[in-house]
């Protein structure tokens, strides 16, 4: 594979400047913006600058606002789902969201681990290293860039990937007031209310929302209030702060998981140990955030973050109900170096972040709805801290080279409150367990061909602590010592620009993401006074080669014209990732089982997206999007799949400025066009215990419709 990737590299570095050339000089100088799917501006640490991705050595998937325009834009599932390498799915309607990229984020059945989620510079995955999405409103968000794979020299750990999540800013020199109110199908309401003014001082949005939908199967509701502010102040010419604060109340209804025979039956059912216990997610948050941009001199500028969140969860579910309380604070800074010579341009960063999430998990029986007696209550404090730098040198000849790294720390300590003397057969879960340090490095090279394309390689590495309920076990009270992170090495080649005028714009990447220690659960069979129980233990390893590619040529882009903007786009993912010296349980007896050279459960071979933007001069859009997603196994033996899909969503509108104080939106818009099978969630499992072993959670079987208007006051 290696040599074929070669030849077709030393192929693209011979053609590609010569492709280049066929842009004409006064491209560059044309006033027309021409909207492409890879020059979207991107801001980072990364580059020090708003620049374009050309000189950017790795992967980067980025969304705007104008992604988020082709559907309702109350979910980030149907926006993200388009990148290649990327699959997020959510266990309600609008929660319980998981992110799995490149492969790596599925060896978890609910909120996503291995991926590092942030908004507007603040962590959203806590110290444990769990990502919980539910209060986090995606309406109201204005771009999102994707990392694939390791990005520790500046993200520290977490061998998936970092999606960077950033909110709408206001426009600038102009105060706004905006209603937006939508409906649709099973109930569907959402309004959102906004204020946002900007000017040579600031830049200030408020905005409040309000959402509900009553689900289409019984018991799957959702209810959800979002109050959000965030501030740019520019103190100095040297100095700007920004603010986030965030407010959300969130309540999903669970109906449970349905197996294969019911949902390919097309069988509208709802769990009925979920509905006796009125199962449901009820998450209250509050987020806050201060960002401090400071230009020391024309070399040195500190950019540093400090944040807080805490939130209460309360899930009665069909076993039990838990009631989880969690505070989480720390900082982020960074000390940005920039440097031009002439010769060399040089770009670096020194920088380090510290996290502690302080959580008290309680759980109860509850049996037909009736509340039992408590089953566990802990106390958990877990932190974790890096210190990481990444250098980026511009060099003679058009070489761009990166080379950094991290060293990270993690810690947790658990306290059992039902240890005491009132409780005297209770086994203690308390325990500590603190990682070895683990140092991670990135390095990259990357050649610019001209203005308008470049190639690059990149080796990155990166790795997942366990969370704490992996580390303690629950029956024996005790801390699983022996348990080590999921580490992971990702080697990347590929290549991106926008050809043709800017017209045409791609990316190609091929990778071969390689994970040790991968943790898998063990039933350890009762013996004696102890009963079965379930530990964790390294068991394998798992191996990701993959191949990723995004088109977009933009047909026509000219606002004077009848049809001002005509853009197909197409993206790609070839995946072909299996589990490598794979096994049940590290015990190698006649009761484990061989998983060696198994596809990985969870992701499909082929996954095939393709759209088409259309704009008019009067006002008047379409958006269609076309997904193909194969069949995937969801059991570690590949004797289980979910059947292939494919999806058409569709959006159709019209918005315009109206004389000099009013802008309007109107639209009007369906999910599941073709009244597909298809699921938002998959659980997955070692083999499948029984003919009822359920394994999916189901969208719609029919089309879901949807429409709204938005109204904007200018000032």
């Amino acid at each position: 594979m290696l040599q074929r990737t070669g030849a077709f590299l030393l192929y693209m570095l011979m053609v590609l400047p010569a492709m280049a050339q066929l842009n004409p000089k006064e491209g560059k100088d044309t006033a027309v913006h021409l909207q492409t799917l890879n020059t979207v501006q991107v801001t980072g640490w990364s580059t020090g600058k708003k620049d374009n991705q050309l000189d950017v050595a790795q992967s980067v998937g980025v969304l705007t606002a104008e992604d988020f325009h082709r559907n309702t834009g109350l979910s980030l599932e149907n926006s993200l789902n388009l990148m290649p390498g990327v699959s997020m799915g959510a266990r309600t309607s609008f929660g319980g969201q998981r992110i799995i990229i490149r492969g790596y984020g599925n060896n978890t059945n609910f909120n996503g681990q291995g991926v590092q989620v942030l908004l507007n510079n603040m962590p959203v995955t806590d110290a444990t290293g769990t990502t919980i999405l539910d209060d986090i409103d995606f309406s109201t968000l204005g771009k999102v860039e994707v990392i694939k794979g390791p990005a520790s020299s500046l993200y520290g750990s977490g061998i998936a990937g970092v999606v960077n999540l950033f909110t709408l800013k206001p426009q600038p020199g102009q105060t706004r007031i905006v209603e937006e109110n939508s409906g649709g199908s099973f109930g569907l309401y959402r309004n959102n209310t906004r204020i946002e003014t900007a000017n040579e001082h600031s830049a200030v949005l408020f905005n409040y929302g309000h959402q509900e939908e009553e689900g289409w199967r019984t018991n799957s509701a959702s209810r959800k209030d979002y109050a959000q502010f965030n501030g740019d102040f520019y103190v100095s010419d040297k100095n700007t702060v920004s603010a986030f604060f965030a407010y959300a109340h969130s309540m999903e209804q669970l109906a449970g998981e349905m197996t294969d025979s019911i949902i390919y039956h097309r069988i509208v059912w709802s769990d009925p140990a979920y509905l006796v216990n009125g199962s449901k997610t009820v998450i209250e948050s509050f987020r806050a955030g201060v960002t401090d941009n400071y230009r020391i001199d024309d070399h040195f500028s500190n950019q540093t973050t400090l944040f807080t969140n805490s939130y209460t969860l309360n899930q009665p579910f069909a076993h039990g109900l838990t009631d989880n309380q969690a505070f989480t604070f720390g900082g982020r800074t960074g000390f940005v170096y920039a440097s031009d010579t002439g010769n060399v341009t040089v770009h670096g960063i020194i920088g380090a972040q510290f996290q502690k999430t302080i959580a008290f998990n309680k759980s109860y029986n509850l049996t037909n709805g009736v509340l039992g007696g408590i089953k566990g209550d802990l106390q958990n404090a877990s932190q974790g801290y890096s210190v990481f730098t990444e250098w980026k040198f511009s060099l003679p000849s058009q070489l761009v080279l990166t080379a950094g790294g991290s060293l990270n720390f993690t810690e947790y300590a658990i306290t059992d409150m039902l240890a005491n003397t009132a409780n005297p057969t209770h086994a203690n879960q308390s325990g500590d367990k603190s990682f070895s340090p683990v140092f991670t490095p990135r390095v990259s090279v990357l050649r610019l061909l001209g203005e308008h394309a470049s190639i690059y390689a990149d080796v990155s590495a990166g790795y997942t602590p366990p969370p704490t309920s992996q580390v303690i076990n629950a029956v024996l009270g005790t801390a699983n010592t022996a348990l080590k992170p999921e580490s992971g090495i990702q080697y990347e080649i590929g290549t991106k620009g926008d050809l043709f005028a800017s017209r045409l714009s791609y990316q190609l990447a091929l990778f071969d993401l390689d994970v040790h220690n991968k943790i898998v659960s063990e039933q350890v069979p009762a013996s004696g006074n102890t009963p079965t129980y379930t530990t964790y233990v390294n068991a394998g390893e798992q191996q990701n080669l993959g191949l990723e590619l995004a088109l977009s040529y933009m047909l026509v882009n000219d606002p004077r014209a009848t049809v001002s903007l005509l853009r197909p786009f197409v993206t790609y993912t070839w995946s072909d990732f299996k589990y490598k010296d794979f096994y049940s349980d590290n015990n190698h007896n006649a009761a484990t089982v061989n998983y060696s050279n198994h596809h990985v459960t969870g992701v499909a071979p082929n996954v095939l997206n393709a759209g088409i933007d259309l704009q008019t001069h009067a006002g008047f859009y379409l958006y269609l999007t076309y997904r193909h997603v194969d069949a995937v196994p969801y059991t570690f033996d590949n004797l289980n799949y979910a059947r292939a899909f494919n999806l058409l969503n569709g959006k159709l509108g019209y918005r315009s400025q109206l004389g000099r104080h009013f802008s309007v939106d109107l639209y009007a818009g369906a999910d599941n066009l073709t009244n597909c099978t298809y699921y938002s969630f998959l659980f997955f499992s070692g083999n499948l215990a029984g003919t009822t072993d359920p394994h999916f959670l189901p969208m719609p079987y029919t089309a879901a419709f949807y429409g709204g208007a938005k109204l904007a006051y200018i000032f």
